[in-house]
């Protein structure tokens, strides 16, 4: 296995077919028990792919999978609940081509200016993964709610989980950024765990459709995740130019609330 080489473009098309294919026959599958099998069976091709593919010493195949996996279970629980078309045809596409280009963006080659070159975009793909993995992670949890397959204790259970989930993947990533392993990251995941445990509990009390809950949760979320980062950088947050963003973000969020559809 050592001495076999896949490269990137090859998985990348290999991986897009292999989604292609995975679609075709999840529309057909009528049971619970072949979601799961279907699941295994994607996770095993991008296990062996990863272990085939070519990574540079500079990037981590683990972290490669866990994005992976992490997309593909969002992506698998909201197909569960989602009715709207559009919203469905978007995620099969989303789905199908993310995992294939996170393959296209590896560098073929270790020399130090073809890492520089690639690792930003490659990095920023990953991070692109995990925000649409966790936009779908709540909508789905809003969705068993809100088709009443969860009762409130277990619901409370996964707004926990999924808190819990979010904070983690915050400090991954301002780990990925280049913040230090101190106390000051440790106590920004745990400040992260009860703003969103509790933002998440006043969302479900809104009279909005779970897709819409999934997308405000993220929406925050990367908000607050990039000034925290700002803020654990040696240059701290430029407020400056921070206002405008967060004017920015403040209108358009007002925008969007007018353009949603409210129960």
């Amino acid at each position: 296995m050592r001495n076999i080489s896949f490269h990137p473009k090859l998985a990348a098309f290999i991986d897009i077919l292999a989604n292609l294919a995975m679609f075709w026959g999840l529309f057909r599958l009528g049971s619970w028990q072949g979601l799961v099998i279907w699941f295994v069976i994607r996770t095993v091709l991008w296990v062996f792919f990863i272990r085939l593919v070519y990574y540079p010493k500079e990037l981590s195949r683990l972290r490669h999978f866990v994005s992976l996996l992490f997309f593909n279970t969002g992506v698998l629980l909201s197909l569960i609940f989602m009715e709207w078309g559009r919203a469905l045809d978007l995620t099969i596409v989303i789905y199908v081509i993310f995992s294939g280009l996170s393959f296209w963006l590896l560098p073929t080659r270790s020399e130090p200016g073809a890492i520089n070159f690639v690792a930003k975009p490659y990095r920023r793909w990953l991070w692109l993964m995990d925000v649409f993995g966790l936009s779908l992670l709540w909508s789905s949890l809003y969705a068993g709610s809100s088709f009443q397959l969860i009762n409130f204790n277990y619901f409370w259970l996964g707004l926990i989980l999924v808190s819990l989930i979010t904070s983690v993947i915050s400090y991954w990533w301002w780990r990925e950024y280049g913040a230090e392993n101190n106390d000051r990251l440790w106590q920004s995941a745990i400040v992260c765990f009860f703003i969103f445990l509790e933002l998440s509990f006043v969302l479900w009390l809104w009279p909005t459709g779970f897709l819409v809950n999934g997308l405000i949760m993220v929406w925050f979320w990367y908000i607050f995740w990039l000034l925290v980062r700002f803020n654990l950088s040696k240059e701290g947050i430029n407020w400056r130019k921070q206002n405008y963003f967060l004017a920015i973000n403040s209108v358009l969020f007002v925008i969007f609330l007018f353009l949603v559809k409210w129960k």
